[in-house]
């Protein structure tokens, strides 16, 4: 019973979203998709919170949210949507993130997640390693069942393990920030597919046991080459069946 009780608890809400939390949200994603362009001016504050049913200040509200976020610029003349390039690079790190292409991501994620590996690698004790090894060993589980929902949730698990084990918060923060924008765009686009995914899914297998031999080898080195060479294969396998879908299509 004090199981089901748990699980229940991912139910609770933590945070209430108020209607400019919300109209902050609908706006950063027609930013994010180019619904509303670069240089796009909004209409007359007054004008436009009639139009969409709110009042000023929830409008003024949510302008605040985006203008902090880095999507929007308001002077005098009114407000507009900053340009993609400038929100991505003066923008805040999560709108960074959302801004960037494939490329981009692909080439951010290889350059910092080894690092983290190789720090973590440096870090870990051996009851660590064991924590490691045994969310490994899920992984290898949830293969053998052919449940690849319970295989998303133990590869995140098992990359996120050893971020935690760099010992730096600020490090973990960013790293976190940019692996969940990672496995959703890229990791989990792949197993939403209809590819045939047995050779994927054992390659994905033997990186976790060379990652955790490495670091049990105490070989930071080589975790960070295997996890460098984990990853690429990953944005590989997403380049593969993005294009064979836009074939098909």
């Amino acid at each position: 019973m004090a199981k089901d009780t748990n699980v229940l608890d991912k139910l609770a809400i933590h945070q209430i979203l108020t209607q400019s939390d919300i109209l902050a949200s609908r706006i950063k994603n027609m930013i994010v998709s180019e619904e509303l362009p670069d240089g796009f001016t909004f209409p007359n504050e007054n004008e436009f919170s009639k139009q969409l049913n709110v009042g000023r200040g929830t409008l003024r509200e949510a302008y605040k949210i985006l203008d902090t976020q880095g999507y929007i610029r308001r002077t005098k003349h009114g407000t507009r949507v900053r340009s993609r390039k400038d929100i991505a690079k003066d923008g805040n790190f999560v709108a960074s993130l959302e801004l960037a292409d494939m490329d981009e991501l692909g080439e951010f994620i290889c350059a910092l997640e080894p690092e983290a590996v190789y720090l973590a690698a440096q870090k870990m004790n051996e009851k660590d390693i064991e924590g490691l090894d045994t969310i490994r060993k899920e992984c290898e589980e949830a293969v053998a069942e052919d449940d690849d929902k319970k295989l998303l949730d133990s590869n995140y698990r098992f990359h996120a393990y050893i971020r935690e084990h760099v010992g730096n918060n600020l490090i973990v923060s960013a790293l976190t920030a940019y692996y969940d924008y990672f496995h959703k765009e890229v990791v989990e686009q792949i197993y939403s597919g209809d590819m045939e995914l047995s050779e994927f899914r054992q390659n994905s297998l033997e990186a976790h046991r060379q990652i955790v031999q490495a670091i049990r080898d105490h070989d930071p080195d080589t975790a960070r080459a295997v996890e460098k060479k984990h990853l690429e294969a990953d944005m590989a396998y997403h380049d593969f069946i993005t294009a064979r879908s836009s074939k098909a299509q």
